[in-house]
C-alpha cells in the first residue's frame, strides 16, 4: 500500500507521515527531493524556491516528475510507503493510474498552522502571518497540472483530517483510515537482544584458536582485528612449520635447549606472521594473556595500536614489566577486558 498525503502548510503533513512509520511504513517525502534539487542548483532552501523549482522540474520533465521518481524509490521497498507533500494534480493523477494508492488530506484553521511553522524555527517559515497567507492562496489558484495546486489536490483526496487538536487526536484519525482500508499492523519482530560484543566475539575467537595448540601446560591464541572490524591475523602458540610437535620439547624445565621457550612461537607472533603482508596499522590485538616483550617488539613495529588481553598474572615480571614500557611510549593502548559472558558454549549441530 502507498499513501500519499497532501494538505496546507502547517496542517500536519509530517506528524501524519510520522505516524504512518510508527506503524511499519517506510517514508518518502516530496519535499526532501525538491531541496535535494536546490542544493544542486546552489540555491538556498526556502519556500520560493521550493515552488520555483518543483515547478520547473514538472515543465521541464512533465506534470508528475517529481511524484513518479519518488512513487520509483518507494516501489523498490518492500511493504507499505507514504509519500508525503504532494502538491500538483498531474502528481495525483499519474499515482492513481498506478493502483494502491490512496490519497489523504490534511488541515486546519491557518492561526494555528502559522504558529506551529513559527515554532520551527527555520528559515524558510520565516514569513510574516501575511506573507504566509500570500503564499499559500498563490499556490491554491494555480490551475496548470504542471504548478502546485494543493486545493485541488485535497478535493481528490480519499480522506480528509482537520488536524485543529492534539497529537493524540491526530493518531486516532489516521488509524481510523487504516481500519477503514483494511489495514493490519504486522508484529514487530524485535532483534535478538543478547548477542555477544565485538570485544567478546573477538576474544572468543582468539580462545578458540587456543584450542589448536599443542603445548600441555599453556594454549594461548591470538586475534588482530583492523579498524573495519575485520579479522587480518589469528595465530596460537607452537612450533614453527617444520618443526615436529613430537621431536621437539614441550618441557617447561630443564636446560634451555631442553624446554619449549627456546622454540615456541607465541600466538601474537604468530598472528602478525599469518597476516599475509596485510596493512596491522591501528589495529587492535586480541590475547588471552598480556604480551611478553618480545612480542611487544613486533606489536609495536606493526603498527597495532590497541592490545585487549584478559590474563596479566605475570604482570610482576621484568618481561611484562618492559612490554608495558615500551607500550607505553610507543603510544599502543591495552586495557584488560572484563567479559559481559563468562562463558560461550558452541555445539557442532545444525541450527
Amino acid at each position: 500500500m502507498i499513501i500519499g498525503v497532501t494538505g496546507t502548510l502547517g496542517a500536519g503533513k509530517g506528524t501524519i507521515a510520522e505516524v504512518l512509520v510508527k506503524k511499519g511504513f517506510k517514508h518518502y517525502s516530496m519535499s526532501d527531493f525538491i531541496n535535494e534539487e536546490i542544493k544542486k542548483r546552489g540555491m538556498e532552501i526556502d519556500r520560493s524556491n521550493q515552488v520555483l523549482v518543483a515547478n520547473d522540474l514538472r515543465t521541464t520533465f512533465g506534470p508528475s516528475y517529481i511524484a513518479e521518481r519518488v512513487y520509483d524509490m518507494a516501489k523498490t521497498q518492500w511493504g507499505n510507503c507514504i509519500i508525503e507533500s504532494l502538491r500538483a494534480v498531474g502528481e495525483v493523477e499519474a499515482l492513481r493510474k498506478k493502483g494502491e494508492f490512496i490519497l489523504i488530506a490534511v488541515d486546519a484553521d491557518p492561526k494555528i498552522r502559522y504558529e506551529r511553522i513559527s515554532k520551527r524555527q527555520s528559515e524558510k517559515d520565516n514569513v510574516t502571518f501575511s506573507e504566509f497567507i500570500s503564499h499559500e492562496q498563490r499556490e491554491m489558484q494555480l490551475i496548470d497540472s504542471t504548478k502546485g495546486n494543493i486545493k485541488t489536490c485535497m478535493s481528490m483526496a480519499d480522506f480528509k483530517i482537520i488536524n485543529n487538536g492534539s497529537m493524540k487526536e491526530i493518531e486516532e484519525d489516521v488509524e481510523n483510515i487504516l481500519r477503514r482500508l483494511g489495514f493490519r499492523e504486522s508484529a514487530k519482530v524485535e532483534k535478538r537482544s543478547d548477542a555477544i560484543s565485538w570485544d567478546d566475539y573477538f576474544m572468543g575467537i582468539a580462545l578458540l584458536s587456543a584450542k589448536r595448540s599443542k603445548d600441555p601446560s599453556t594454549q594461548v591464541g591470538a586475534c588482530i582485528v583492523n579498524e573495519d572490524k575485520r579479522i587480518v591475523g589469528i595465530g596460537y602458540n607452537g612450533f614453527p612449520q617444520g618443526c615436529s610437535d613430537e621431536d621437539f620439547p614441550w618441557a617447561r624445565e630443564g636446560t634451555f635447549l631442553e624446554t619449549k621457550y627456546a622454540y615456541v612461537v607465541h600466538a601474537e607472533m604468530n598472528s602478525i606472521l599469518n597476516s599475509m603482508g596485510k596493512d596491522l596499522r591501528n589495529s587492535t590485538l586480541y590475547v588471552a594473556m598480556f604480551p611478553c616483550n618480545e612480542c611487544a617488539k613486533s606489536i609495536i613495529q606493526t603498527g597495532i595500536k590497541r592490545i585487549v588481553f584478559l590474563s596479566d598474572k605475570y604482570s610482576h615480571t621484568d618481561g611484562d614489566k618492559a612490554s608495558r614500557r615500551m607500550f607505553d611510549a610507543s603510544g599502543v593502548k591495552y586495557e584488560k577486558l572484563i567479559p559481559k559472558n563468562k562463558e560461550i558454549l558452541l555445539k557442532f549441530e545444525g541450527v
